[in-house]
């Protein structure tokens, strides 16, 4: 009798700043398909993005580190922070796979990540070594995520992508970020704790 997989899944992302649909994601992810643990891993600034409003990570880590030490099943994880040049996905996942073989990946990540993965380096490797757990915001990219697995799956036969099932949850980090600015509460979308650092340490205003 073969040996059950460790289950795993990476919620990754620069988290800047981390907020409350982000747990609500990993909390669905890790109760719909019964992880074992999650691992909430910061990233650098990714190739894709422009690093003009990106916080430092020792600073986001602090944040993720706040809003996830409620939750047993989750640990920070600073993996891509410790390696040095481009970091991509599918090198983080090959990798991962390599010193783990034993453990079976979950890279869990939102309807709108999940609409350009096929851009992504390597995306091939992606989905071969992890299970993609992806999920809307909102019912209309809810509506959207069966299409684009469906599409996914025509051009990778072999994907493993499954849809987790969330409550309605419609901002971003970059609304998030532009409220602050505006000087506007931002109480209900982040951790208590969370909204205590950004008000004390003034981030993101301007």
């Amino acid at each position: 009798m073969q040996n059950k997989k460790y289950k795993i899944g990476i919620l990754g992302g620069t988290f800047n700043p981390i907020h409350n649909a982000h747990i609500s994601l990993g909390k669905a992810a890790y109760k719909q398909f019964s992880l074992d643990k999650i691992l909430v891993m910061v990233s650098k600034t990714p190739p894709h993005k422009s690093n003009t409003d990106i916080l430092d990570a020792t600073v986001r880590s602090e944040m993720v580190k706040l809003a996830i030490e409620k939750y047993d099943f989750m640990e920070y994880s600073d993996f891509e922070l410790q390696r040095t040049g481009y970091i991509y996905t599918s090198d983080t996942l090959t990798l991962l796979t390599e010193q783990n073989p034993e453990t079976e990946y979950y890279f869990i990540l939102g309807g709108d990540s999940l609409e350009h993965i096929k851009n992504w380096h390597k995306p091939e490797i992606i989905l071969q070594k992890a299970v993609i757990l992806a999920s809307g915001r909102n019912s209309l990219q809810g509506k959207k995520l069966d299409n684009q697995i469906f599409c996914l799956k025509q051009i990778f036969p072999k994907a493993d992508i499954r849809k987790v099932i969330l409550e309605d949850i419609s901002y971003s980090s970059t609304e998030i970020r532009n409220l602050v600015r505006q000087d506007r509460d931002i109480s209900s979308m982040v951790n208590e704790r969370v909204y205590k650092y950004i008000k004390e340490h003034k981030l993101y205003s301007i």
